[in-house]
């Protein structure tokens, strides 16, 4: 597991966190390839205006990100910091600051804890930063994302429609809250969290 932590303050009382993914909800999906070098980084539409507006609930915000090209051999994981430090500069320029990155940098085949849809990059955060899972959220745009913030005991919420459009009708995933693009993201993300809040 590769950990860049930008924020060394931990609460004294466990608490609620915002925890993204990253490719197809911070930067844009590269079909078929992978974001190598921060030329290859594009925003997605809008997102840095939800993060200032998911910034204003003052929790930590971590990136969980599954990133096999290092294992693949196609990244080293000096390139991936460079690339994730650029972006948590930009972002901060919007006012967005991120509390930490975590990344698993194995392929499939390595049957690691911390690739999702295991829950292994939660499990660590959640202990280094005092984070109660069970009053976060895990924003993401795949199955994976979803199964692993069910597994660490957090409301998944679904970003964007293109995983939807590739499921059924039936599949239980349907009930996982939605934000369809960014402008929906904090509405969504809210009421998650007050939810949550409220069933503690």
């Amino acid at each position: 597991m590769l950990e860049i932590i930008f924020s060394s303050q931990k609460r004294d009382v466990r608490g609620p966190a915002i925890f993204l993914d990253r490719d197809g909800v911070i930067n844009v999906r590269r079909p078929g390839d992978y974001v190598l070098e921060w030329s290859q980084f594009e925003f997605v539409p809008e997102i840095q205006t939800a993060l200032q507006q998911l910034s204003t609930l003052n929790l930590p915000v971590i990136v969980i990100s599954n990133q096999a090209a290092v294992g693949k051999g196609l990244l080293d994981s000096a390139t991936l910091r460079n690339i994730t430090s650029q972006m948590h500069r930009t972002l901060l320029d919007d006012g967005v600051s991120l509390a930490a990155a975590y990344y698993c940098p194995h392929r499939v085949d390595e049957n690691c804890d911390c690739r999702k849809p295991k829950p292994g990059m939660l499990l660590r955060a959640a202990n280094e930063f005092n984070i109660d899972l069970t009053q976060s959220i895990f924003i993401g745009d795949s199955a994976t994302d979803i199964q692993a913030g069910l597994a660490a005991g957090c409301e998944p919420v679904l970003f964007g429609s293109s995983y939807l459009e590739r499921i059924g009708n039936s599949s239980p995933e349907r009930c996982v809250p939605v934000a369809q693009v960014a402008d929906d993201l904090f509405r969504v993300s809210v009421k998650c969290l007050q939810e949550r809040s409220r069933n503690k």
